[in-house]
This record gives structure tokens, C-alpha cells and sequence, in this order.
């Protein structure tokens, strides 16, 4: 299955100047689309609901561990969680959640980004250097985003948007800090990661053969 971008594919400007690109996954996708590289995914369902400082993730399948600090576990609601069951993360209240890498060279990150607003965004860093901040409702996103996608919640929280994003961090990354900036939450869920071709190689196969959809996923990933 192919993906359409939403958002135009961005090389953003970054204080270390490490090319970003950025996609959006189709209204109600829950999951990404990418298959070249390697990929792997942290659902947070075996994890206990509450706040959890710190615990590690193991992503067998690239030889990765994640470290998550601050983050706050609860279980699917009309805020988030992939299929509208299980768990879901959140950065709670201005509180920063972080993840750091060990292992196998990532350089693919990507998030269900649910309930958006205005104070959630994403930074990359790799040695201690900021490489990219996004914030994510930067993204004009259409109105058929509005609205939790997943059967049990469908239609829910109608007035903020749900989307998968895709970012490819030229050179790769070894801490993520996903941010809620004012009062509220940013949630989340499907952190995947994972060693793809580089942004200007990458960016030519989806010019000549757009995106391959993932053979395994995790949860059914839109509903009609």
C-alpha cells in the first residue's frame, strides 16, 4: 500500500544543519508505510500504566535500546492509543519526554501523534547536539485528520487531529525529546525506529516508486 504525503516533503533548516525530512501518513493511519531498512516499535502495552522514570526498551530486531525518562502511561482513551486499545504515552503538564538510543545507528523515527495542539514538538539530538525542532501542528493538515480514527473512540475529541508523522534525520540521532510546551498533554503511541537510506536517497525512491507498506503492523492501522 502506498502513502500519500500530506504535508510536502520538507528538508528542514536545522541548528546543526542535518538535513530533516518530514511526511505525514494518510487520515486514520496509526502506523507508517516505510518498508526499506529496518524498523521496530515500542506500543507501551507491556508497560504499567503510570508514570515511569526511567524504563528500557529493548528493539531486538535493530539491536537498539531505548531509554524512556518521564513519561506517563495510560490506557487508550478518546485522547489516543493505536487502535483504541492498550496503552498510550504521554508527555504531561510542560514536561519533556526522553528517549535515548544505544546501539545499531538509527536514523527513522515515527509517531502516532494524537489530540495535536499547538504546545507538541519533536527534537533530535545525536551527541548532545540539537539537530531539528518541529513542532507538529506546523502541518496543515486537512480536516479529515480531525477526530480519534479507532472503532472504540471513533469521532472522538473531534477538535484536534490524529496523525502518523515520519521523520528521516540525515546522519541519524541518539536522543529524542518529545515535548509538551504549556498545560494539556501531547499523546502518543507506535514509537518505530529504525535505519533507512539517507534523506536525498530516501527522497529519490519515494519520487520513482512511492512508499512500500510494512508486511508486519502492529494493530489495525485506520478505519474507514
Amino acid at each position: 500500500m502506498k502513502s500519500v504525503f500530506v504535508a510536502a516533503m520538507l528538508a528542514t533548516a536545522s541548528i546543526a544543519q542535518a538535513a530533516t525530512i518530514i511526511s505525514v501518513e494518510t487520515p486514520g493511519a496509526q502506523v507508517t508505510s516505510i518498508g526499506v531498512g529496518n524498523t521496530a516499535v515500542e506500543t507501551f502495552d507491556a508497560q504499567a500504566t503510570g508514570v515511569v522514570t526511567p524504563f528500557n526498551t529493548t528493539f531486538a530486531a535493530i539491536g537498539v535500546t531505548g531509554t524512556f525518562t518521564a513519561v506517563l502511561i495510560t490506557a487508550a482513551d478518546q485522547y489516543g492509543g493505536a487502535g483504541g486499545i492498550g496503552n498510550q504515552a504521554a508527555a504531561r503538564d510542560t514536561g519533556n519526554m526522553t528517549i535515548d538510543f544505544t546501539g545499531t545507528p538509527i536514523n527513522y523515527f515515527g509517531i502516532w501523534a494524537s489530540a495535536l495542539d499547538a504546545a507538541n514538538t519533536v527534537d533530535f539530538y545525536r551527541g548532545g547536539n540539537l539537530l531539528s525542532s518541529t513542532n507538529l501542528t506546523a502541518y496543515t493538515l486537512s480536516d479529515a485528520y480531525r477526530g480519534n480514527p479507532t472503532a472504540n473512540f471513533i469521532g472522538q475529541n473531534f477538535g484536534e487531529k490524529y496523525a502518523f508523522f515520519n521523520f528521516i534525520i540525515e546522519g541519524g540521532y541518539d536522543r529524542v525529546v518529545v515535548q509538551q510546551n504549556g498545560g494539556g498533554g501531547f499523546e502518543f503511541d507506535n514509537i518505530t525506529i529504525g535505519a533507512i537510506p539517507e534523506p536525498s536517497t530516501w527522497a529519490m525512491l519515494v519520487a520513482g516508486f512511492g512508499l512500500v507498506g510494512l508486511a508486519a503492523r502492529r494493530r489495525a492501522a485506520a478505519i474507514a
